[in-house]
């Protein structure tokens, strides 16, 4: 019995609406209704610069424009290794199928295949769960995934017309938790960084326009790479593919260095946390006095 391929649109189509009519109707809209303390939050938000005042009305903050964006430092960098990263998981994405077709018969190679996306779904919280053991330093665990990565890309480089299908299954739903996690979680540690910036500061659509610059800019760098596969592919073959994707990782980690030196020297996170909590005991070790 043949299913007819309009369904693959359908279901997903359906579930997507039957999920947002979940969330519409069951997401809580403020965290203090679960019961989630927001002290530490709303004190630093307070501790933010407040936009100029005139005659009483707050001076309505301007957006910066591109080119002022890009001479922001490390604003290229970020975009290119976004697009390095997301590069990579077009790739596998969709090449991947294709190249399973080689070894198995269409049906067995689509469902192998499948263990690279479900290997993304749980990247994201992986990724986000271990930065918060470590205090926030996000791009040093992409930097470590991305390190992780490599090995095994170069694993299929040298043995993928050899290997099992149950460790290809294995290696790519790894493949799935070191891509999807830094690719779920880059956009929030550049966001970080950036806003930290003067020119940004206090000013939430600049940021929003420098985000957008490097999500924009990383997807035409990912569009662009993926027309190089299919030349290195006939000219090459597959083994080539493979380390282009460990150049990729390579280089969009190298570019997140500045980010990764900070982290590992400043602590920033950590000194800003320290700070705030020590400001909430003060605070309610004066109400408890004056009560």
């Amino acid at each position: 019995y043949k299913i007819v391929y309009w369904w693959a649109l359908v279901i997903p189509a359906i579930c997507n609406l039957a999920w947002g009519f979940l969330c519409m109707h069951g997401l809580t809209p403020d965290p203090q209704e679960m019961g989630i303390d927001t002290t530490l939050l709303n004190d630093k938000n307070k501790a933010k610069p407040k936009p100029k005042t005139i005659a009483g009305f707050e001076e309505e903050s301007k957006p910066i424009g591109f080119m002022e964006a890009l001479m922001i430092p490390n604003v290229a960098g970020y975009a290119f290794a976004f697009g390095f990263f997301k590069l990579t998981n077009y790739v596998l994405f969709f090449w991947l199928p294709y190249f399973l077709t080689l070894h198995f018969d269409p049906s067995t190679a689509n469902l192998v295949s499948t263990l690279y996306s479900f290997g993304m779904m749980p990247g994201g919280i992986i990724v986000g769960k271990v930065s918060d053991i470590f205090g926030g330093r996000r791009a040093c665990v992409i930097a470590c995934f991305q390190c992780l990565l490599v090995p095994l890309l170069w694993l299929f480089a040298v043995t993928s017309d050899g290997l099992p299908m149950w460790a290809m299954m294995v290696i790519l739903c790894c493949m799935g938790i070191l891509i999807g996690g830094p690719n779920n979680i880059l956009t929030s540690a550049v966001a970080a960084d950036l806003s930290e910036h003067p020119s940004i500061a206090g000013n939430s659509k600049s940021l929003g326009t420098i985000t957008g610059i490097i999500n924009g800019s990383g997807s035409i760098t990912a569009a662009a790479g993926l027309l190089v596969v299919g030349p290195l592919t006939r000219v090459y073959g597959w083994s080539s593919v493979w380390y282009f994707m460990m150049f990729l990782t390579v280089a969009g980690t190298a570019l997140l260095g500045p980010k990764i030196v900070k982290e590992l020297k400043g602590e920033e996170g950590e000194e800003d946390q320290n700070n705030l909590k020590g400001k909430s005991g003060e605070k309610g070790y004066q109400s408890d006095v004056k009560v």
